[in-house]
């Protein structure tokens, strides 16, 4: 794995439990011709609702919809990543922001009288919720509003997949083991986006009792917990069967029934359009 992805990644997950919602900062002029969207969901949420000609530059690991990654990008997550000179160059009337995670830029923003839209994404709910917003702020209020339609179908579909006698429907919801990382294990927890998907598909994420986003978990713990299905980031180059491999693992019961998967991250964790499709394959990999 790139070692500056690496980097980054971990400072989301360590930042990502600090998000919480806020409101847009208020601009005039009409809508936002020049929008620097700092985070790959950001990205894609804006060109889903077809204000990608609005977008200047976006950030590092911007990789959806094909058009996004013709943008210029302006760096990394962080501060040691991220040139504020580089967003400034691009004379941005909007920069969409992860709270959290760009704070630091809050206050540079607001002394240069930019506006920004600080994202949360913590649930499905949320990232609808910001669809919508970002619709209304960009002027494609009626496009943000079939995307969300679109997806309300998906997770209809996907309850009702769910409901087709699997085990998914059982009063014992199928336990979930998502692994974040492996060294340190790392699981998603209550306040992650994760944790509600599992959810909706009809799953029990088994670190749900935990409440940071992405919390540090032991062997042990994942051991004795006994998930019954196991997601592996394919970020982390392990194969599926590997898994059964490690000392004491062989016993699990999603690696008895040969349901470990290795999923798409970049898609899995991002708070965007495509979490709907997430639950919908979830939910079919879970019965």
């Amino acid at each position: 794995m790139n070692k500056n992805y690496l980097s980054a990644f971990f400072i989301f997950l360590f930042l990502a439990s600090a998000i919480y919602a806020r409101k847009p900062k208020a601009r005039a002029g009409g809508y936002p011709k020049s929008i620097v969207a700092l985070s790959p969901s950001a990205a894609e949420i804006l060109f889903t609702i077809g204000a990608g000609d609005q977008v200047s530059a976006v950030s590092e690991f911007t990789d959806f919809p094909e058009a996004a990654k013709a943008k210029p990008v302006v760096g990394g997550f962080d501060g040691k990543t991220l040139s504020l000179e580089t967003i400034m160059s691009f004379r941005p009337d909007l920069v969409y922001l992860t709270e959290g995670m760009h704070n630091f830029l809050i206050a540079t923003l607001e002394a240069n009288g930019i506006a920004y839209y600080v994202s949360k994404g913590d649930s499905i709910a949320s990232v609808e919720k910001e669809i919508l917003e970002v619709g209304k702020i960009t002027g494609h209020e009626k496009e943000a509003a079939k995307v969300v339609d679109g997806m309300e179908t998906k997770l209809k579909k996907a309850v009702a997949s769910a409901h087709k006698g699997g085990p998914a429907n059982s009063d014992s919801p199928v336990k979930v083991y998502w692994e974040v990382w492996n060294a340190p294990y790392m699981s998603a927890g209550a306040s992650s986006v994760i944790n509600d998907v599992n959810k909706a598909a009809g799953g029990e994420n088994i670190f749900s009792d935990l409440p940071d986003t992405y919390p540090m978990v032991s062997e042990e713990s994942i051991i004795s917990r006994q998930p019954a299905v196991i997601l592996i980031p394919a970020s982390t180059g392990m194969a599926a069967d590997a898994v059964g491999l490690r000392n004491g693992w062989a016993d699990i019961p999603a690696v008895k029934g040969d349901r470990v998967f290795v999923v798409d991250d970049n898609v899995y964790t991002r708070p965007g359009p495509r979490v709907a499709d997430v639950v919908l394959e979830l939910s079919e990999l879970l019965k």
